[in-house]
C-alpha cells in the first residue's frame, strides 16, 4: 500500500497519508479545493480516512 493517496471527489481533492506520529499510528486526511483546506482530521484506517473526507465534502456540497 502506498503511503499517500489523492482523489478527486465532487470537485474537491482528498489527500490521505500516514500520520508522522509513530506512537499513535493513524491516517491524516484533508479536503481541499482551489488551494484552500476546508477540513482535516485523523482516522484509524485509510478507508476510514477516505470515508470521513467524503462525508465532509457531502456536507460542504449541501451548504452551497
Amino acid at each position: 500500500m502506498s503511503e499517500s493517496y489523492e482523489e478527486e471527489f465532487l470537485g474537491y481533492t482528498i489527500y490521505v497519508e500516514i500520520s508522522a506520529d509513530h506512537y499513535n499510528p493513524a491516517y491524516s486526511w484533508s479536503v481541499c479545493k482551489d488551494d484552500i483546506e476546508y477540513d482535516a482530521g485523523l482516522s484509524f484506517s485509510r478507508d476510514d480516512a477516505i470515508a470521513d473526507a467524503e462525508q465532509v465534502i457531502k456536507n460542504l456540497s449541501r451548504v452551497k
